[in-house]
């Protein structure tokens, strides 16, 4: 079996586990585990913030950005297909108890929509907004920084903060060719991931300025999440970041084979700007496509009408190549 649902799968390699087993270790909840500590200097550093913070999740990363820019009942502008919105259980509203307003068309909100939605601010009769939320990258797509800048300046323009979920920040920087501080510019508060296109087996970060951070590390502990020895963890997060970051670019190329292979062989519509390939299939039936690619072998993810296989550093050349050739079997027997 190939598995490509997710970059998430990946197992620490000999090396990560030799600098999990020698990590240095403290008391993180009192700030002394030196290894967190240089994990958290290190990221801050890469994304031109002051401070970051370190959490078991995305997740968590991407709710404490909000906890920290809103207070109750306060308006979070996103996507409908952010995973602050789809996939993180409601926790908006459970956890920061903010309103989200959506958008559905395109990658950005536009100037009209965000000017028509700023102009009822101060109603009675409705929440206050207080975040703008940006993905990069956003369901595969590398988003331009031109257009983040605009949205951002909108947002602090009229007062706004703005977060950029940057769970594969990590592959954005890559793609453009950029510093991940070009990519994370401009955002008040980011979330960045170290277990999936870096391959680290737990952890993500929020990053901002000092005092932002200062109260999502009192968030952090509130919901429970004060880890004591957590170098053991953040040590892998640290050895990924300091030596995974430039060979992601070998997921991208193999993605973007895999992506023509399949074209070629399946005549299937593939398309991969990062480790991310997006099949499209007919209308509605990803999940029957995706049924027959995992009885011949290849695992992906299946929803609507497209397919998402994920390339990461398990992913052989090979692998590509068998993939391929299985996506193609499979939809002869469709």
């Amino acid at each position: 079996m190939i598995d490509l649902r997710s970059d998430t799968l990946t197992r620490p390699t000999p090396a990560m586990r030799r600098a999990i087993a020698e990590a240095e270790v403290g008391d993180d909840v009192w700030g002394e585990d030196p290894t967190v500590r240089a994990l958290e200097e290190e990221t801050a550093d890469l994304l031109g913030k002051e401070a970051a913070l370190y959490v078991p999740s995305g997740h968590m990363a991407n709710q404490l950005g909000l906890y920290v820019s809103t207070r109750s009942g306060d308006e979070v502008w996103a996507h409908e297909h952010h995973h602050l919105i789809g996939d993180e259980q409601g926790a908006t509203a459970v956890l920061a108890r903010a309103l989200p307003r959506l958008y559905s068309d395109g990658i950005f909100p536009t100037d009209e929509l965000l000017e028509s939605w700023i102009a009822g601010r101060g109603d009675v009769h409705r929440a206050e907004p207080a975040v703008v939320w940006l993905e990069n990258t956003f369901t595969g797509r590398v988003v331009p920084l031109a257009e983040q800048a605009r949205v951002t300046g909108f947002a602090h323009r009229h007062g706004l903060r703005a977060h950029l979920d940057g769970a594969r920040l990590w592959n954005a920087a890559v793609s453009l060719g950029t510093a991940p501080s070009a990519v994370a510019d401009g955002f008040d508060t980011v979330s960045v991931c170290f277990s999936k296109g870096l391959g680290a087996p737990v952890g993500s970060a929020l990053a901002g300025d000092a005092d932002t951070v200062a109260r999502a590390r009192r968030g952090r502990k509130l919901l429970g999440a004060g880890m004591r020895q957590a170098g053991v963890i953040a040590a892998g997060a640290l050895y990924a970041l300091r030596h995974h970051r430039e060979r992601m670019a070998e997921d991208h190329e193999r993605a973007a084979v895999l992506a023509a292979r399949i074209t070629e062989l399946s005549g299937l519509p593939a398309l991969a700007q990062t480790n991310m390939v997006l099949v499209r299939t007919p209308a509605g039936q990803a999940g029957r496509y995706a049924g027959a690619f995992s009885r011949h072998g290849v695992k992906g993810l299946g929803s609507g009408a497209s397919i998402r296989l994920v390339v990461h550093l398990e992913i052989t050349d090979r692998d590509v190549e068998d993939a391929a050739r299985r996506v193609a079997e499979a939809v002869e027997e469709l």
